[in-house]
């Protein structure tokens, strides 16, 4: 499968990202200010490291659409575009402008965009998958308010309520996440190294033989199949949580894929891992607070 082999090296940053729904919320009295900690192969990385990967996908996925789009849509990327280089200060707002242009695209003009993708990696992908043997991209993040069943419960209930924009903003690689019913999803994201985009389709109820052990010190979790279309298995998910004693909670992520795929597309994937959970628990912690 093709491959972005040059990975980004993450430096701390400080954000003055504003405040939207996808922002960190601000501390006042009543609130404490939420913080949030990544753990990628043991090493630890604060919120302004994960938003520098951010900002350079987000760059990288309107470049990519602005060459297809009509004037008026294309239009609405101009702020992302126009940077000289990606601007963690700017997330906030680029990462909401991407989400409106894709949402204003629709699935056809989504799909149709990315139809010579995905006739790429749907055979590349099953290909890859054939010797069902599997290895795993990890990520932890670490959240200081919430907890892990009230975050699990918002993330089904996004899932339940096919909230499309809670999943395309979490993530600039994110295409088109749709849920034809609750606890299923059909998605097209460029996931791990990958230049180009693939789509599968996950079934949080598809859990037998999961190719990622349980960890018992992470009491609540959710797991299941990726598919593609035919039902052939390319991948797996078990993301595990657990409530902190200290107030809080972790997020135990964990990706399977082919085994036969190069490293870098599983050191990769822990970036994009990051990413998406930290702007979900976001989310779901704006939301107890609103």
């Amino acid at each position: 499968m093709p491959t972005r082999r040059r990975f980004l090296t993450m430096t701390a940053l400080a954000t003055g990202a504003g405040l939207t729904p996808w922002a960190l919320p601000r501390a006042s009295a009543a609130t404490p200010a939420l913080e949030l900690t990544t753990y990628i192969n043991g090493q630890r990385f604060d919120r302004a490291a994960v938003l520098q990967w951010e900002a350079r996908r987000l760059k990288v996925a309107a470049e990519r659409l602005s060459h297809h789009l009509p004037a008026a849509l294309s239009a609405e990327l101009g702020a992302l575009l126009d940077d000289s280089a990606p601007q963690v200060e700017t997330v906030a707002r680029d990462r909401e402008q991407l989400a409106d242009v894709k949402l204003r695209m629709g699935h056809a003009e989504i799909r149709d965009q990315l139809a010579s993708d995905l006739a790429i990696t749907e055979p590349m992908s099953v290909l890859a998958a054939a010797m069902d043997e599997w290895s795993a991209s990890r990520t932890r993040v670490d959240s200081s308010l919430g907890t892990a069943q009230g975050f699990l419960d918002w993330f089904d209930g996004r899932i339940e309520q096919n909230d499309e924009r809670a999943m395309l903003v979490s993530n600039p690689d994110h295409y088109l996440i749709s849920s034809p019913r609750a606890g299923a999803q059909e998605v097209i994201e460029v996931t791990g190294g990958a230049m180009l985009a693939a789509q599968f389709f996950i079934d949080y109820t598809d859990t037998a033989g999961v190719p990622i052990a349980k960890d018992p010190l992470y009491p609540v979790q959710t797991s299941g199949w990726a598919r593609t279309s035919d039902g052939t298995k390319i991948g797996a998910v078990r993301h595990q949580f657990r409530d902190n004693p200290g107030g809080g909670f972790s997020a135990k992520l964990t990706v399977a894929f082919p085994a036969t795929l190069p490293p870098w597309m599983f050191t990769e994937h822990q970036w994009h891992l990051a990413c998406e959970f930290s702007n979900w628990v976001t989310g779901y912690i704006t939301s107890t607070q609103t």
